[in-house]
């Protein structure tokens, strides 16, 4: 098998500057409203810095990371940016389940418009789980060419199973 990069870009730079902006003009009117109602507002004002504190911490936290999988000849890598590396042997392969979304008469094929791919894997150590990794429409640039790229490769033993969600 031919080596096979797919990219997952993270978060826009469009979503992230828009975010940003919109945490920034909060920030800025529980400010003015602040400065406005004077030390009458002080508790008030704190709770809401302390919320929007909070609030960037959590987008932080839930930030989707840039990743890649890369297909090899001998294993399904997936590498994100924070160092975080996760190399499946082709051969620990057990599942590949992909969901979609029901079937409207735009969509082609049987099942519908593909929103997500788990690859799951045999445990070989303990605390290891069987699921390895799940990739959703939004994650990757192509989630559609991935699928079939995945399909070429699966060993015998592996099941692949497709399944429609949110009817």
């Amino acid at each position: 098998m031919e080596e096979q990069i797919f990219i997952g870009p993270g978060l826009s730079s469009f979503k992230r500057i828009v975010t940003a902006l919109g945490v920034a003009a909060l920030t800025l009117l529980v400010l003015w409203i602040a400065l406005h109602q004077g030390v009458s507002a002080l508790g008030s004002t704190t709770a809401a810095i302390l919320f929007i504190i909070g609030f960037i911490i959590y987008l932080r936290i839930v930030a989707p990371v840039p990743f890649t999988i890369t297909l090899g000849p001998e294993a399904v890598v997936k590498r994100s940016r924070n160092g975080e590396v996760l190399e499946v042997h082709w051969e620990d392969i057990t599942r590949i389940k992909e969901e979609f979304f029901p079937r409207q008469k735009s969509d082609p094929g049987p099942y519908g418009k593909r929103i997500s791919l788990t690859l799951y894997r045999k445990v070989t150590t303990a605390g290891q789980k069987a699921k390895a990794w799940a990739v959703y429409r939004d994650d990757v640039t192509d989630l559609d060419s991935l699928a079939a790229a995945l399909k070429k490769g699966i060993p015998p033993t592996c099941t692949w199973q497709s399944e429609v969600v949110h009817e």
